[in-house]
């Protein structure tokens, strides 16, 4: 190699080394010379005692020093710490004839200190004279592997964003099929990735025809996006009102492969629009109608009629009134729900404490099943309220003569579920589906304030017949609450 050397030692090393290399490759040495040098990557050739025989000008780039100052030096001190035993290692077991890696990552630290990441590929050839010589290609990676460490960063902090935003989001492929789903998403179901990765997302939904969701992904297919409202059904079988702005996503090719979804829980709009349209139906119905009860009655009081007529209004008045504060009661109630936190909570007292004022009220004769277990659950101070509504409504609502109650309790492994059962005239089950959300007269006011607590305590409540198929038999109303720590 036409290379000028002042250090005769090194001379001698070069001299040794172009006589091996050309007795292997006999080309002409300034052909040879350029073909070395204008390579992209590194050479070095290493004799038996680690010390460097030859450096091309690339490798001279990646050491960062000139070849008098890396030919005849041991290559062993630029190699960084961790990289230091193995590659020592592989150095000497490949030159013993053992078959170890060719290729693999070393970390050098350059002649003014700084360090680089290079990949080395490593063989061995035996010259004619027999020496055994270490030839290594040596590329700068420095680049691509701090690429690849951003690229983990961003893609650290991409997921650290995902998995702690408040809003679900899910990402499903052309068939439907949720691929991805993030923390929020399936706190809002109820369930575990595992069971919801891989399933359509419409296992999930209610109220969603065919045609819907046949609709919404050909609008993806064309590139559409789209912002609408969507009900979920928990795993608890509550429902859960959101917004979805679901986009579609493409290949590289332009082939629509699924869609990105936000999903953006609206429970606590959809109660406020209940609540308030909860308060007009008391002004526009419930109150006016208590206050014209009260105003007729008033009226008969100055007239000049029978005795019987003038005890009658009384009454019918002091009922109105009665009435009137049951519901401002129940109103009160409703607006402490949000702002009142949950807490552990005795089941058992509460049912016993309430079904002695229901025997007292309402006469009704209640039959008791597994309530004297103390069982905890996670609710506040107002269950009692909860509970009273319903077992009021299963009394105040049955016309029969011989009114009777039954209450179970039956704990489970992570929830308690509480059933109350009468022997009214029960309810159709186009009823039945609508009891809660129905607008109607004062007697709903009580059942909607029990599914708002039974959502803030993360429960579920359903209502059937007291006996299977035979609504004519009574109503059953079943509430499921979560038990806590203690209990289970």
């Amino acid at each position: 190699m036409p290379t000028t050397q002042k250090n005769p030692r090194k001379r001698e090393q070069k001299d040794k080394l172009t006589l091996s290399l050309g007795g292997i490759l006999p080309l002409d040495e300034v052909l040879l010379d350029a073909i070395v040098n204008g390579s992209h990557e590194g050479i070095a050739v290493i004799g038996d005692d680690f010390k460097l025989l030859y450096v091309n000008d690339q490798c001279c780039k990646v050491f960062g020093g000139t070849r008098d100052e890396l030919i005849g030096y041991d290559f062993r001190q630029f190699i960084n710490e961790d990289s230091l035993k193995t590659v020592t290692q592989r150095y000497l077991q490949r030159r013993s004839g053992k078959r170890v890696p060719d290729t693999y990552p070393i970390h050098l630290t350059r002649k003014d200190g700084s360090t680089v990441t290079v990949e080395g590929i490593v063989d061995i050839t035996t010259a004619l004279d027999g020496t055994t010589l270490t030839i290594a290609h040596v590329l700068d990676i420095t680049p691509i592997q701090r690429g690849q460490e951003l690229l983990e960063q961003s893609e650290t902090r991409y997921q650290i964003l995902v998995e702690t935003m408040n809003d679900g989001l899910a990402i499903d492929d052309r068939k439907g099929n949720i691929t991805y789903a993030n923390r929020a998403f399936c706190r809002m179901l109820n369930c575990s990735e595992t069971d919801i990765i891989g399933k359509p997302w419409v296992n999930f939904t209610t109220n969603i025809d065919e045609e819907s969701i046949k609709r919404k992904i050909d609008e993806r297919r064309t590139g559409i996006s789209e912002r609408y409202e969507l009900t979920w059904k928990s795993s608890t079988g509550e429902l859960v009102p959101t917004i979805v702005s679901a986009t579609p996503l493409f290949d590289r090719s332009g082939d629509f492969i699924g869609t990105f979804a936000i999903v953006t829980e609206i429970t606590a709009q959809k109660d406020a629009e209940e609540t308030i349209q909860f308060y007009l139906d008391l002004l526009s119905h419930d109150v006016t109608n208590q206050l014209q009860v009260i105003m007729t009655s008033s009226g008969l009081l100055e007239e000049e009629v029978p005795q019987s007529y003038i005890a009658d209004a009384r009454n019918d008045i002091l009922e109105a009134v009665e009435r009137c504060n049951r519901l401002i009661t129940k109103v009160k109630r409703a607006a402490q729900i949000r702002q009142i936190p949950i807490s552990i909570v005795e089941l058992s007292q509460i049912l016993n404490e309430r079904i002695l004022v229901l025997e007292k009220v309402y006469g009704a004769k209640v039959h008791q099943q597994g309530i004297k277990k103390k069982v905890l659950v996670e609710a506040d101070v107002l269950l009692g309220e909860l509970i009273w509504n319903l077992l009021e409504n299963a009394a105040r609502h049955n016309p029969t003569e011989n009114k009777e109650i039954w209450i179970s309790v039956e704990p489970l492994k992570d929830v308690v579920r509480i059933a109350i059962s009468d022997n009214g005239p029960g309810l159709s089950d186009s009823r039945k589906t609508v009891l809660f959300t129905e607008r109607k007269h004062g007697g709903g006011v009580g059942l909607r304030l029990v599914r708002q607590m039974i959502r803030k305590y993360g429960g579920m409540i359903e209502v059937t017949d007291r006996v299977k198929d035979n609504p004519s038999e009574g109503l059953k109303f079943i509430v499921t609450l979560r038990k806590t720590q203690k209990s289970k």
